[in-house]
């Protein structure tokens, strides 16, 4: 009976010091691990969130085997999850993220399992989430990444709690590490009829709580930031993203295009 209650003991004990999940044969984060809200916690949720990003690799942004993927952001391999059972290999695909246990992670779970995938940490600073960053966000903020590297930048919930300046910062960046022809997907919090900037309005249909976690911008006014980069806008969907979020897609115009 002791040997039993010990090895039952055992058991919950490695369940709980476990790193991950498993749902539908698929290994997913631990749920302390999600920070993208409540909801996320759900493993059926997650995977179906991680499952529509797959599509939108597949189907909107039709990667192939050849395809080269940037995601700024990476966090714990939501987006690339999807982007591996939906729409299967691609020839690279590289995720970045300023959270060391977030690359850990992927890089364990995700990347050992598909030699197509590497994840890197930036120490990138942010007034909010990195205020000791060593990698300063300034007119001569780069990436260690050549010019013309890749087909897609993904850059999915980054934006949102970035003003303007840094905002220009990144656009002029992403541009430069876009092969000519390539796509700029990335969302944030946008509308129509309100004013160019506005950290946490008060009349916005989340509740804020912390500073920058709501930066709103008119839509002319974002977009003008990457069109000024050298962008064209490709098309734009109000409201479709996480907390109500815009998505934006951009191309990298190739150089006779006008």
């Amino acid at each position: 009976m002791n040997n039993l209650l010990a090895d039952i003991a055992k058991r919950i004990l490695r369940k709980i010091k476990r790193k991950y999940r498993v749902y539908n044969n698929i290994v997913l984060p631990p749920r302390e691990m999600r920070l993208m809200g409540d909801k996320f916690f759900d493993d059926r949720f997650y995977l179906d969130s991680s499952f529509r990003e797959g599509f939108r690799f597949k189907e909107r942004l039709k990667v192939n085997k050849d395809t080269e993927i940037l995601e700024i952001g990476s966090a714990t391999g939501r987006s690339v999850i999807g982007l591996i059972e939906k729409a299967g290999p691609v020839k690279r695909y590289v995720g970045v993220d300023t959270k060391l246990i977030n690359v850990e992670w992927c890089n364990k779970y995700i990347a050992a399992k598909n030699d197509f995938c590497e994840f890197h940490f930036i120490d990138l600073w942010h007034i909010l989430f990195n205020p000791n960053g060593s990698l300063k966000l300034d007119k001569n903020f780069r990436l260690d990444f050549k010019d013309g590297s890749f087909d897609i930048l993904y850059v999915q919930s980054v934006l949102p709690n970035n003003v303007d300046w840094e905002i220009r910062i990144f656009a002029r960046e992403y541009f430069r590490l876009l092969r000519q022809g390539g796509t700029l997907f990335l969302t944030s919090f946008i509308e129509e009829n309100v004013p160019e900037m506005t950290e946490n309005p008060e009349d916005y249909i989340m509740k804020c709580t912390y500073p920058r976690q709501v930066v709103r911008f008119e839509k002319n006014f974002f977009l003008k930031m990457f069109t000024d980069a050298g962008f064209i806008l490709d098309s734009y969907e109000q409201g479709t993203e996480v907390d109500f979020q815009s998505a934006v897609y951009l191309k990298k115009p190739f150089l006779n295009q006008p």
